[in-house]
């Protein structure tokens, strides 16, 4: 039981730190430029102007 909760918790971890390190890539590969601009960013990859 304790083992499974320190696994679970270790793959909420990672994940967590993925999310993190591939949030700041992008930021640092699309600086927000005005981010209120009212530009929308769909999922697919698409910039909808």
């Amino acid at each position: 039981m304790r083992d499974m909760l320190k696994r679970i918790v270790l793959v909420i971890f990672v994940l967590l730190l993925l999310t993190a390190v591939s949030g700041f890539f992008y930021m640092q590969k699309h600086p927000l430029e005005g981010s209120r601009s009212g530009k929308i960013l769909n999922f697919s990859g698409q910039h909808s102007k």
